[in-house]
């Protein structure tokens, strides 16, 4: 009798182990999702003998909508529905919270206040991949200094032909636990490369290992300033996918950076800590 149900178990066993992770995205009409991305960075540098620092702590809370559903692809809209800012640095603080209606004069926060409200649209095939979008936020424009370098971090905008990012941009072949691939993307900002490995796949859900290098040049503001900037970083992150939908539930990483900003004539070295804490779930 003991070996009767020895079998079954058995067999449990193998088939979970074996259990493959395949790309897909799979949607449905009506279905929502709110998303809430935390990032925090530290930013710093040494200038004319002066060590300087910076934190910024950022929180956008988004509601992600399926407007249409076919059997090729995805209508889906995005509102970012609230932004939290604290930054500190310098000897000054500096506090938004977009539920608070308060009147504001400083220019960063009429920025973050911009942000509330803002729709945008993208229509996404079966395999996650962005069709058409009408996303301008990460579409070539100066970031808003380090600011926006974090939130560019966070979020690698939304350009057709890339990867949506609620969605795990696995490989065409199916993978399972243990296995690895690598991906890079090049643009005329710089580099990426990025590695992946299969933690574990278990029952709904799977947990997908991630660390990469980038290289970024470009210009960005920073009070009212151009800034020519160098970066060389280096990822680490994880997340935890919806085995049946291909949607991710939960990511983080952290990017350690380093790099020069040219600026005012000068060229000052400097390093960069960014985290960031996203948890995807339904309404």
């Amino acid at each position: 009798m003991k070996k009767l149900l020895f079998i079954p178990l058995a067999l449990s066993t193998v088939f979970v182990s074996a259990q493959s992770l395949s790309r897909k995205a799979v949607f449905a009409k009506g279905q929502q999702l709110e998303r809430v991305a935390a990032v925090k960075m530290n930013f710093s540098m040494e200038m004319m003998g002066q060590a300087i620092s910076f934190d910024n702590n950022n929180t956008i809370t988004s509601l992600v909508e399926v407007k249409n559903a076919t059997a090729k692809d995805y209508a889906i809209e995005s509102t970012v529905k609230r932004v939290v800012m604290s930054m500190s640095g310098m000897g000054q603080e500096m506090n938004y919270d977009s539920d608070k209606k308060e009147e504001t004069t400083n220019e960063m926060t009429k920025k973050m206040k911009e942000m509330v409200g803002k729709v945008s649209h993208l229509t996404v095939d079966t395999k996650g991949i962005i069709v058409a979008s009408d996303d301008t936020s990460n579409a070539g424009e100066k970031a808003d200094g380090f600011m926006g370098m974090a939130n560019s971090f966070a979020n690698t905008g939304h350009k057709p032909g890339k990867n949506y990012d609620l969605v795990a941009d696995l490989p065409e072949k199916a993978v399972k636990a243990g296995d690895t691939w690598a991906d890079s993307s090049v643009s005329k900002e710089g580099k990426t490369t990025t590695n992946y490995k299969v933690l574990e796949v278990k029952g709904a859900e799977a947990i997908v290992d991630l660390d990469g290098t980038m290289t970024q040049s470009g210009e960005t503001e920073a009070n009212g300033m151009t800034v020519n900037l160098s970066i060389n970083g280096k990822i680490k992150g994880q997340y935890t996918m919806d085995v049946a939908s291909g949607i991710i539930k939960k990511r983080i990483a952290t990017m350690d950076a380093t790099g020069t900003m040219d600026m005012a004539g000068q060229s000052i070295p400097f390093t960069m800590k960014v985290t960031m804490d996203e948890g995807i779930a339904r309404k």
